[in-house]
Order: C-alpha cells, then sequence, then structure tokens
C-alpha cells in the first residue's frame, strides 16, 4: 500500500488497509450489516406501554392453554402496537401487520392444529418482516442472502428487547426522583404496620378475615412470566422497526466457475431423465414384471417414495437456486447454456413431482384420505408452483428487481390463507364420505379423531352414506361436548359449532341412503 494518510485511522479507498500513523496495516473487516443494531428512534413511554398492554393480553391467552379469542387478541394487539409504536413508513409495511392480524383472527376460527400452528408462525413471522421494512425494503425486492441477513438481524432486535424496554424507565431517572422521600417513607412503615396488622388480626377474627387472600403464588409467577414474555416479544419488535434500516444486501462475492455449474446441471439432467424412462417402464408389462421381480406390490409401489421425491424437489430447488447466484458466467454463451440445462432441469422435476403425486392419489383411492396426505397434496402443488417461478425468474422476468423469494413467501402464505377459508379436515371428511358411498368402507375412528372442525361435516353426512356407517360416524363424532360456555379467552367458534352440531345431530337415527 502506497501513499501518505491525512490522519490515523484512516481505511484506504479499498477499505482493506488502515493507517496507524507510521505504516498501512490490514483493516479489520467490517461488520456485517445484519449486526447493525443502531436505532433510528430513541423509545418513550409509549414503547412501555404498549408492550406491557400486550404482555397482559398475552397473559389471558396463554393462561387457558387453548387456542381462542384470547390468542387472536393477542396477535392483534401486537399487530396494533407494532404499527403505532413502531412508526410504520411504508404503505407496504401496512398491509403486513394487517396480513398478520388476519391470521391472528384464524385462531378464534378454526380448532384444527394442521391449521393453527401454521397461522400463528404466519403472523409471527408477518410481524418480524412488518418491522423489517419499516422504513425500507419490500418483500419483492428482496434476495435469499438479504432474506437471510434480515432474520438475523430481527433475531438480534428480539434478544435486545429488554434493554430497549428499560431504556425510558432509566432516562426517567430525574423525574423519579420527586418520588424518593414517599419510596423511603413507605419502606419505614411498612414493616411497623405490618407488626401493628399481625396483633391486630391476632385480637379480632373479624379484621384476620380481611387478609385471607387465598392467593395462588404459582399462578402469580406463570402470569409473571406470560406478561413478561408478552412484553420482550413486542419490545423486540418495535425495536426492529425504530431501527435504522439494513442496507441492500447482495449475495456472496465467490463465483463458482461456468464449467462445474454446467457439469451439475447435466449430471441432474442425466439423472432426472433416466428417472423419467423408469416412470414409462413402469406403466408397461416391463414395469410390472419388474415389480413383481423385487416383490413389490402395486399398493407398495404407489405409496413408496412420496417423501424421497419431495425431497429430490426440494434439495433440487436449493441447488438451483444456489447455483444461480453464485456461478460467475463467462460470456453469453455460458449464461444461455445455464438456462437451458436449468430449464430442462426444472421440467424433469415438476415430472418427478406429479408422480409423488400420483403415486399418492393411487394410494388414497385404495385406503382413503388423511390430513397428511390432503397436505403432502398442497405442499407438491405449492411445490410445483414455487419451481415455475424459479424458472420464469432464471428466464429473466422482471429482471429489476429480486422478486422470486418475496413471491414464493406470498404464495405461500396465500395458500395458507385459502386453507383457512376452505377447512381442509371438512375437505378429508367429505373425500372419504364420497369415497364411502361407492366402497361402502370409512375410518371412522380416524374421522372422529379430527379436530371440531370436522364434526359438523361429519354429522352432516348422515344422508349420504348407508345406515351402518352412519352409527359408526355417530359413536366416533357424538363423543364431545354438547353444550359450549367457555371463559371469553377461551371462546372457539369451530368449537362453539361443533357443540352446535352434535346437540342438534346427535340423536338422530340413521336416514336410508338415496344413492
Amino acid at each position: 500500500m502506497s501513499g501518505e494518510a491525512t490522519y490515523i485511522g484512516q481505511l484506504s479507498p479499498d477499505q482493506k488497509w488502515r493507517w496507524d500513523g507510521a505504516a498501512w496495516i490490514p483493516a479489520p473487516p467490517p461488520a456485517p450489516k445484519w449486526a447493525n443494531l443502531k436505532l433510528r428512534v430513541q423509545p418513550t413511554w409509549a414503547v412501555v406501554a404498549g408492550a406491557v398492554f400486550v404482555g397482559l393480553v398475552a397473559d389471558q391467552a396463554l393462561r387457558v392453554g387453548t387456542f381462542g379469542l384470547g390468542a387472536s387478541m393477542a396477535v392483534v394487539s401486537m399487530a396494533v402496537v407494532v404499527a403505532l409504536v413502531g412508526g410504520l413508513k411504508r404503505a407496504e409495511a401496512w398491509l403486513l401487520a394487517v396480513a398478520a392480524a388476519a391470521f391472528g383472527a384464524w385462531l378464534t376460527d378454526r380448532a384444527s392444529p394442521w391449521l393453527l400452528w401454521p397461522d400463528l408462525a404466519a403472523a409471527f413471522a408477518l410481524l418480524g418482516l412488518t418491522s423489517s421494512i419499516a422504513v425500507r425494503g419490500s418483500m419483492l425486492d428482496i434476495g435469499a442472502a438479504e432474506a437471510a441477513a434480515r432474520i438475523a438481524n430481527a433475531a438480534l432486535h428480539l434478544l435486545a428487547g429488554a434493554q430497549f424496554l428499560v431504556r425510558p424507565i432509566l432516562s426517567s431517572k430525574s423525574r423519579l426522583g420527586a418520588f424518593a422521600p414517599v419510596a423511603r417513607g413507605l419502606l419505614i412503615a411498612i414493616p411497623i404496620a405490618a407488626v401493628l396488622a399481625g396483633l391486630l388480626a391476632s385480637a379480632d377474627p373479624v379484621f384476620a378475615s380481611f387478609f385471607n387472600l387465598n392467593l395462588d403464588f404459582n399462578q402469580f409467577a406463570l402470569d409473571a412470566f406470560y406478561v413478561v414474555a408478552g412484553s420482550l416479544i413486542t419490545a423486540g419488535l418495535v425495536r426492529l422497526a425504530l431501527a435504522e434500516p439494513i442496507d441492500r444486501v447482495s449475495g456472496p462475492a465467490w463465483r463458482l466457475g461456468t464449467t462445474e455449474a454446467l457439469v451439475v446441471l447435466v449430471a441432474l439432467v442425466i439423472l432426472f431423465g433416466a428417472f423419467a424412462i423408469a416412470q414409462a417402464l413402469s406403466a408397461s408389462a416391463t414395469g410390472a414384471e419388474a415389480l413383481r421381480t423385487a416383490g413389490v406390490t402395486y399398493a407398495d409401489y404407489a405409496r413408496s417414495g412420496f417423501f424421497q421425491l419431495l425431497w429430490v424437489a426440494g434439495i433440487t430447488l436449493a441447488v438451483l437456486i444456489l447455483f444461480s447466484r453464485i456461478t460467475g458466467f463467462g460470456g453469453r454463451r455460458s449464461r444461455a447454456a445455464f438456462l437451458v440445462l436449468a430449464e430442462v432441469a426444472i421440467a424433469l422435476t415438476l415430472l418427478i413431482v406429479l408422480v409423488a403425486s400420483s403415486r399418492l392419489s393411487l394410494y388414497e383411492n385404495a385406503y382413503g384420505f388423511t390430513m397428511l396426505r390432503l397436505y403432502s397434496h398442497i405442499f407438491a402443488g405449492w411445490v410445483a408452483l414455487v419451481f415455475l417461478l424459479l424458472a420464469a425468474d432464471l428466464a429473466g422476468l422482471w429482471r429489476a428487481r429480486r422478486w422470486f423469494v418475496g413471491t414464493a413467501i406470498i404464495t405461500a402464505l396465500g395458500l395458507l390463507m385459502a386453507m383457512n377459508f376452505a377447512d381442509p379436515e371438512a375437505i378429508v371428511v367429505r373425500l372419504n364420505v364420497d369415497r364411502a358411498v361407492s366402497t361402502h368402507k370409512i375410518d371412522a375412528q380416524y374421522l372422529g379423531g379430527l379436530s371440531n372442525d370436522a364434526t359438523p361435516a361429519i354429522l352432516a353426512a348422515r344422508s349420504a352414506i348407508d345406515a351402518a356407517l352412519w352409527q359408526e360416524l355417530q359413536t366416533a363424532a357424538c363423543g364431545g361436548p354438547r353444550s359450549y360456555a367457555p371463559g371469553p379467552a377461551a371462546f372457539n367458534q369451530a368449537d362453539a359449532e361443533a357443540a352446535g352440531a352434535r346437540h342438534r345431530s346427535c340423536n338422530l337415527p340413521a336416514v336410508p341412503s338415496l344413492k
């Protein structure tokens, strides 16, 4: 390094050297952008009030031990506090806060764990994204590297929530000084009053009854924990919203050679091409003979390999995304070769996803429908959609924006919202009832083990199936309560509708099927 510096500590133009007064020495690497915890706005008492309010609401939700109105109110109140106290500057951030509240509302309307936990996760993820892009950024312009950086940055802000929450209190020491004489007086008065109260209580049983508070200290400690936890999470989200925004984060500077990337893609294309040939043979007499030789029945073949095939699709998706970002193309021809091979790999992967879903459909036709099988179909369809989005991204659609990651997230959230409206457990019930009309078989024990989301659909099948099958379903579905009167925080619409359906239908005889 040559040249003179004007002051000690000056960095060279390439940021790699620092002047120590006598010579240029290697400069330490700059801190990563996700480690920046600086604030653009200092916390106020509004932060403390909002966080404590959410903590109190969260306590009411958590102490009932079930999803219901309390859980929805906790999520909605957190979204409101983040939006108002966090000072959101962008319309997109406001829309994300509203979406988080919408997913929180489903915690009152649904009872299926297949929906409740994803809804809760979606609500918190949206709140984190709301705070992360409060003043800068967009879901439709976040690459994979920036998404990882924002997640790490959000985690650090959540961990710093306690320090953020107490800062307004510590900054008010001068105003709190006026209360010091009162505090000293209380410290003197409390032990004196305690001794006198004990003597008076021993002298008069009526006065002693005033002190029978029946406090449950274990419940008090648990409530305190719930309030603190809810307050700290809210404080962390508000801190993230009030922090200096993250600058645009690009991928790694290191680049893989074009030849290496093309070799990997050629290997994938050859491998998936061979799998496509195997699927064509499996439908022929040669394939049937191969299955018999291997000792595999057609039913076993239909259900085997579904999750392995989805793993193949997932790994391929990760490989294509990674290599499209880290490959250094030497020219237009190398980029075109990569694009062609990547698009062919995507097309063959879509074939694998189709094969996986077809196998699962064959198994469902033979053995019926379950929530896992339904969700497997849905997930396979979403994976196929993500591959189509990746194909469009690689082809150069909307090249000025890094839209792929955000769009994939939006499709997942949209799919989850649609599933809440559709009620997947009711869909499983109806599919099994339709199948029972032709097969005269139904797994009543499995359907009866579903949540209250399924109960109205089960009891509505009375006129659609045979009397014997209805009797099985009625026994399975009518074991729950037929009245519903929970506390406000525990109220759940699905539980209320299920109780009403049992009250109306559980004593009715079967109706002969008209089919």
